[in-house]
């Protein structure tokens, strides 16, 4: 991870792109999570294993790799449409972002699980 640490932490959308994935993917993102570990770098999320929950991964992983170059993703997808995890790290500063990023609350000593209440989901 050497080289990595070397990136700045710091994403590239403007702030009315910021605004928009955050209303749409990272919105998406956050009501579908189901738990959520701390780690010293960064989170793991649960996500639902089926098709949508996977194919929405899929969609955030693809969009925050261009715009947050610095980020690793880590995604494993157990049998039987069990839940999807994704290790979201990256150097120093990563777990910092990704909370303000996505509105977790502070929490659980690093590589402790951290349940979260998904969000109430509207509609």
């Amino acid at each position: 991870m050497k080289n990595l640490d070397k990136r700045p932490i710091a994403c590239s959308l403007t702030s009315a792109e910021l605004r928009e994935r955050e209303a749409t993917l990272l919105a998406q993102f956050r009501a579908s999570i189901i738990k959520t570990e701390e780690l010293q770098d960064g989170y793991v999320f649960h996500i639902p294993g089926d098709g949508d929950g996977v194919r929405q991964v899929a969609e955030l992983i693809v969009a925050e790799r261009e715009c947050c170059p610095f980020l690793v993703f880590e995604l494993s997808a157990p049998p039987n449409m069990g839940p999807v995890t994704v290790r979201v790290s990256g150097p120093v500063g990563t777990r910092e972002f990704l909370s303000s990023l996505l509105g977790l609350p502070g929490a659980a000593t690093p590589g402790s699980p951290n349940e979260v209440s998904p969000p109430h989901k509207q509609g």
